[in-house]
């Protein structure tokens, strides 16, 4: 339950999701929190209610549920630095979600002069919006697809823990697939990956492929507008090792391809190693000519594949292009 015990700005600090914020930048905000602390199975926010309040999370996890309209129901863990209820009071709306503590959790509860008063940081607005724009695409529903090996596997957009999941998951990606995705020998860096996994939908896509509804990111493609130039992208993917030479990264350029097409994008650049002869393949498809760019790397220029090139067919494409509207709208 709330109680009223003085919330420190310091203390706000330290949590993640104001890394970046300083300790002044806060202090109108931390005035107008007060503290939480609940039991395991308590009921925080329930979907359908009116929003007057919204949660930081300090310590422990939460259980957020989604149920759609038509009956499907999505769950999202989150922990410790985020902030959940917020949608609602951005769009003056009721609740789209019940959170209920997993744990003993313990954070703070605010009211829209919080809310308002974290808006009015300088370092809050982008982050906000960020995280509006990922909770709501954590409501959208994976496609399953089959592979040429029949291996089946989901494509949906990324969401917030992917990140996470992706380096403590089971899936292995080694030093090698590492390398012909990064270039480079040394380990991403967190802040890599956290670039990697937060996106916007609209100048950032990221496909993810799962291996079950709920299972571990098996792999994934992005595309990165060019600001110089918005029609036109630059993609990559990656690809776990136990599920190379499936048709998985052939399935996924494909599925970038709709989602660019949505987005008023037509054409795509790629920089990879001269030796990742599996994306050079891939891109060789569409007509990929190839120019030297530095030792060991190569780079070209394609136009968007068209959908009568594309490997999947016509209804397909119309599952993937909704799926990836819905991310888009989900920013809107």
């Amino acid at each position: 339950m709330a109680g009223s015990i003085a919330v420190s700005a310091e203390a706000l600090a330290g949590l993640e999701f104001f890394e970046g914020c300083t300790v002044e930048s806060l202090s109108p905000l931390a005035v107008h929190l007060r503290t939480l602390n609940a039991a395991p199975g308590q009921v925080l926010l329930r979907q359908g209610e009116k929003a007057v309040s919204f949660l930081l999370i300090g310590s422990g996890h939460a259980e957020v549920e989604h149920v759609g309209d038509g009956g499907e129901v999505s769950v999202v863990e989150v922990g410790p630095g985020l902030i959940v209820g917020e949608i609602a009071l951005l769009r003056n709306a009721p609740r789209n979600a019940t959170v209920t503590a997993i744990d003993e959790l313990s954070g703070w509860v605010g009211g829209r002069e919080a809310f308002g008063a974290m808006l009015d940081a300088p370092c809050m607005l982008d982050k906000l919006l960020r995280t509006a724009r990922q909770r709501l695409v954590a409501y959208l529903t994976p496609l399953r697809v089959r592979l040429r090996d029949d291996t089946e596997l989901y494509l949906r957009p990324v969401l917030p823990g992917d990140n996470e999941r992706t380096a403590r998951g089971p899936v292995l990606f080694s030093s090698e697939t590492f390398y012909r995705r990064f270039q480079t020998t040394r380990t991403p860096t967190a802040s890599l990956m956290t670039y990697l996994f937060e996106v916007d939908y609209v100048d950032h896509f990221v496909w993810v492929m799962t291996d079950g509804a709920d299972g571990p990111v098996v792999a994934d493609a992005r595309f990165v507008r060019d600001v110089a130039n918005p029609s036109v992208a630059e993609v990559a993917f990656i690809v776990g090792d136990d599920y190379q030479g499936r048709g998985v990264g052939t399935f996924l350029m494909d599925a970038l391809a709709v989602a660019a097409r949505g987005d008023g994008i037509n054409r795509f650049t790629a920089r990879v190693l001269t030796e990742n002869y599996s994306m050079r393949k891939i891109l060789d498809r569409y007509g990929a000519e190839w120019h030297r760019d530095e030792q060991g790397v190569v780079t070209t220029e394609i136009d968007v594949p068209q959908p009568r090139e594309m490997t999947i067919g016509p209804k397909f494409q119309r599952k993937i292009d909704s799926l990836a509207r819905q991310a888009v709208r989900a920013i809107g």
